[in-house]
């Protein structure tokens, strides 16, 4: 009876404090942060993500405020971000995301601070509150219909940036050690 309930508490820890690998979209919001396991200094994996920021400066990264060795904020844009079919033509936006990066020993945390939307050709921008999802959702909780994309979207647009950070640090890492 002892080891079933301290097999109980040590599973009720273990998924307390299991934190989120990859971001999600509920109607609740976007997963706040991730944390990604990244073997390494703090300095040097902020010293990778630096430079992964100067190598996207064609998508119009740029960091905007930092605290070396443990913080970047970063923004940057996305083209493309949702497109939808009107009227037999095909209409895109382009996102604008501030993330916020953390760095330790061993580990970073990637966080999602931001995203606006603007439509291509027009000056109308959107704010989205990442915290607050619910207006994609009918009263019944399932997503509103023409809204199947947007889950993927943001979804894919946090995943992705983290997926290329690590691509990045790796290649760097490899050439820093030939």
């Amino acid at each position: 009876m002892k080891l079933k309930t301290l097999l109980l508490m040590a599973f009720v820890t273990t998924s307390t404090f299991a934190q989120d690998t990859e971001f999600k979209f509920s109607k609740d919001g976007l997963t706040d942060f991730i944390v990604t396991i990244y073997d390494g200094s703090a300095k040097d994996t902020y010293n990778r993500a630096t430079a992964w920021v100067k190598d996207n400066a064609k998508k119009n990264f740029t960091v905007i405020s930092s605290v070396e060795n443990e913080k970047l904020v970063i923004e940057g844009t996305k083209e493309n971000f949702l497109c939808s079919k009107a009227g037999g033509t095909t209409v895109c936006t382009t996102a604008t995301f501030t993330i916020e990066i953390n760095f330790k020993e061993g580990k970073y945390k990637f966080a999602a601070l931001g995203l606006t939307e603007k439509p291509n050709n027009s000056a109308n921008t959107t704010v989205h509150n990442l915290d607050d999802f619910s207006e994609y959702y009918d009263k019944d909780g399932t997503l509103k219909k023409y809204k199947d994309e947007v889950p993927a979207a943001y979804e894919s647009l946090f995943n992705d940036l983290n997926k290329s950070l690590i691509v990045f640090m790796d290649k760097k890492k490899k050439a820093e050690n030939w």
